[in-house]
């Protein structure tokens, strides 16, 4: 996790990298929230022989070719000339000579856990037609059945003046004002301090704001290893208040990169009417996600736009199954297959890194070593998003027939 080389409770000024990546001292606070996503068994058969053909179709890659043992109608990786069991929860043994046979266990891939932590503005400014869309749009968002089992908290900025009089130090934005908590048994709590909050704020103090929420956010994604954990980000103006450069926004948006580099955490942006998009588009791509989300023409699109971050912060991440039964999945020996709307089923080559995408159909393992995540490459992750319809499975034990 982020470890600070000290609680800095002066104006005296330290980098962000500086306090995000100083290696020893004290950690930040965790926040408890633990939701799992498993993927069900399923068995499917593997072929004992057979000429495989693959070619590329709309980004990903369809694989027909001779069915094993004892038959010769073209079809899946299946076999036809053994004894094969097909239910979930089981395994299929592929039939028939030729090369040995295999066995498969997966089914239905499973996204990740999404976590996510909303830093508000309550600052004067937002005060009338800002605040009241905002909030309308984070509660809609929290209440929303689409949102069930995402885990959220929210916390607000700035604080009321504190007894030192800084309201950018970021010790004043250690504790999130509702921790993270999965919906929508954590909705009531949301709502409940939304209401209670009021757009009185003096100023805008960016930097320390960012910084303490990072802080959370980080932290949770240290004890969630296999959690997308993002922040969303929402003001309607420009940093102040803050000693030194970190009214700047490149001293800001180094906070969000500092947190993206560590350990993946994203931030996204929502522009309110009043803020600098130009600035907030910098903390945005620094975070990872591009640009903001630009509201500043109307914050009644605010609600549709946390359904667009809900829909993206996920897309294309999936977990990688626990092994059943206590035997290790053959990491080595996974299968990714995509299924359309219409029910044409095509297989995803593997690729070594996000690096050994390129333009092409893929997917490849988070971590090599020690894998938690299977992720798409941008051409496949494009194919998967535009078919609501289909569906995604990973297969263990039998090496794939593409490469």
């Amino acid at each position: 996790m982020f470890f600070r080389a000290s609680r800095i409770t002066s104006t005296t000024q330290v980098g962000p990298l500086g306090r995000f990546l100083a290696f020893g001292g004290q950690s930040p606070k965790t926040f408890c929230a633990l939701a799992a996503l498993c993927v069900s068994s399923l068995g499917l058969a593997c072929s004992a022989s057979g000429g495989h053909e693959g070619h590329a179709t709309n980004g990903v890659e369809e694989t027909t070719g001779t069915g094993g043992g004892g038959g010769s109608d073209q079809g899946s990786a299946a076999g036809t000339g053994g004894d094969m069991f097909d239910f979930d929860g089981g395994m299929m043994g592929a039939g028939g000579g030729g090369e040995e046979a295999c066995a498969q266990t997966g089914g239905k891939a499973e996204p990740v856990e999404l976590d996510l932590v909303i830093l508000l503005d309550r600052s004067g400014s937002m005060y009338g037609q800002n605040w009241n869309g905002a909030t309308a749009a984070v509660k809609q968002f929290v209440e929303d059945p689409a949102s069930a089992g995402i885990n959220v908290g929210i916390l607000y900025f700035p604080v009321d003046t504190p007894p030192d009089g800084l309201v950018c130090n970021y010790h004043h934005y250690d504790d999130l004002s509702v921790p993270i908590g999965p919906l929508p048994g954590n909705t009531p709590a949301l709502v409940q301090s939304i209401n209670g909050e009021s757009p009185n704020g003096g100023s805008t103090p960016m930097y320390g704001a960012l910084e303490g929420a990072l802080f959370n956010a980080t932290a949770y994604k240290d004890a969630h290893p296999s959690h997308k954990v993002i922040l969303v980000f929402a003001s309607d103006g420009d940093p102040n208040s803050c000693p030194g450069n970190q009214n700047d926004i490149p001293s800001i948006s180094s906070l969000a990169k500092a947190a993206l580099d560590y350990n993946g955490v994203e931030t996204y942006v929502v522009a309110i009417n009043g803020a600098s998009v130009l600035n907030l588009d910098q903390i945005a791509a620094a975070g990872g996600t591009t640009k903001s989300y630009d509201v500043t023409a109307n914050v009644s699109q605010f609600a549709q736009k946390m359904t667009e971050i809900r829909s993206k912060a996920v897309a294309c991440e999936y977990i990688v199954p626990e092994p059943s039964g206590g035997t290790p999945l053959e990491l080595d020996k996974a299968t990714v297959k995509h299924t359309n709307g219409g029910g044409i089923e095509k297989e995803i080559p593997q690729a070594k890194g996000v690096a050994d995408c390129g333009v092409g159909p893929g997917w490849y393992y988070d971590d090599p070593k020690k894998p938690q995540k299977i992720m798409l490459c941008p051409a496949s992750c494009q194919i998967v998003q535009a078919d609501p319809d289909g569906k995604l499975d990973i297969f263990f034990g039998c090496k794939p027939d593409i490469h």
